[in-house]
C-alpha cells in the first residue's frame, strides 16, 4: 500500500469556510493521469493540485490541476494553496516559487501573510452567446459578450450592474446541456470595497459556480484596467462563499495576491 499527503486548504480568504477551498497533494514522481484524476474525483472539490519537485531546470516544481472530470491548464486558488503548503508545511527555504505548467512559468512570492501568484494574463476576443445560454443566466442582456481564447469554449459576459450579477440564479442544468465549458459573468462594482464582481459558471464539468478563481481573475482584470485605465483592481467574486482578490495587470501578466488557510491534512492509501 501507497501513503500520500494530502492538504485542504481555503484560498483567497482569511478565515474559514469562506474562499475557494482545494487539494493539495505533493508528489515525489507523477503518478498516472488516471490515478489522479480519480483522487480529484474522490476530493470532490473544484481543484486539486498535484506537484513533484524538479531537479534541474528553471522552477523548483512542476504542478498540474485536475477538477473532478478533466485536468485544467491553469488554476489560481489550487496554486495559492499549493504554494502555501510548500511554504508553510514543507519548510520551503526562499520567499519565491517558480512553478513549471502547462500555461508556463508561474511564480508564488510571499507578501507579509499574503502570497503574489504571477499569472499570464488571458485574452479574450468578440464573441456571441446564444438565447438560449443568455436565458438561463438571467433576464437582463449583457452589454458585451467575448470568449476566451485559451478557453474557446469560456463565454464572458460583461453586465451593466453589479447587482444583476449579485443576484444571478442561473438555470445550472440549461446551461451545464449549453455551454461546452464555462460563462464568466462580470460587471463595475458599485461599492467601494471594489472595483469588479464576477462569477464563474462551469455546470459542464461538473462545478455549478467556482467560489472565488485565480483564473478569472486574469481575464477580468485586464478587461476592466483596460476600461478604468486603472492598473491596479481589487476584484469581488461573488459566490456563496464569495472572496477578494487584489490584481495589478503589467503587460502580458496579472499578479493575483491572496491569502489561504488550512483546514485539513491527511493520507490518502494507494493500493
Amino acid at each position: 500500500m501507497t501513503t500520500l499527503p494530502i492538504y485542504q486548504l481555503d484560498a483567497f480568504t482569511s478565515h474559514l469556510f469562506a474562499g475557494n477551498p482545494a487539494a493539495v497533494v505533493p508528489l515525489e514522481q507523477w503518478l498516472p493521469d488516471e490515478t489522479m484524476q480519480l483522487i480529484a474525483l474522490e476530493n470532490n472539490l473544484s481543484e486539486t493540485a498535484f506537484f513533484v519537485p524538479v531537479e534541474n531546470g528553471d522552477a523548483d516544481f512542476h504542478i498540474r490541476w485536475f477538477t473532478p472530470t478533466v485536468e485544467v491548464p491553469l488554476c489560481g486558488h489550487a496554486t495559492l494553496a499549493s504554494a502555501f503548503t510548500i511554504f508553510n508545511q514543507l519548510g520551503f527555504a526562499g520567499d519565491e516559487i517558480r512553478l513549471q505548467s502547462k500555461s508556463g512559468i508561474l511564480t508564488a512570492r510571499r507578501d507579509g501573510e499574503a502570497i503574489v501568484l504571477n499569472f499570464p494574463v488571458q485574452p479574450i476576443v468578440p464573441g456571441t452567446a446564444s438565447d438560449a445560454i443568455l436565458a438561463a443566466l438571467s433576464q437582463e442582456k449583457p452589454q458585451e459578450v467575448f470568449k476566451v481564447v485559451s478557453r474557446d469554449t469560456d463565454y464572458v459576459l460583461v453586465y451593466e450592474s453589479d447587482k444583476t450579477v449579485r443576484d444571478m440564479k442561473p438555470d445550472m442544468s440549461a446551461l451545464g446541456a449549453l455551454a461546452d465549458r464555462g460563462v464568466i459573468v462580470t460587471a463595475p462594482s458599485d461599492s467601494d470595497d471594489c472595483d469588479m464582481v464576477s462569477r464563474y459558471f462551469l455546470p459542464a464539468l461538473g462545478i455549478n459556480e467556482d467560489p472565488v478563481t485565480g483564473y478569472m481573475h486574469c481575464v477580468v482584470a485586464p478587461y476592466w484596467a483596460g476600461k478604468t485605465g486603472k492598473a491596479s483592481l481589487i476584484g469581488y467574486q461573488a459566490s456563496a462563499r464569495g472572496g477578494f482578490i487584489e490584481c495589478t495587470v503589467e503587460g502580458e501578466r496579472v499578479h493575483l495576491k491572496g491569502r489561504a488557510v488550512l483546514y485539513m491534512k491527511g493520507e490518502i492509501y494507494l493500493p
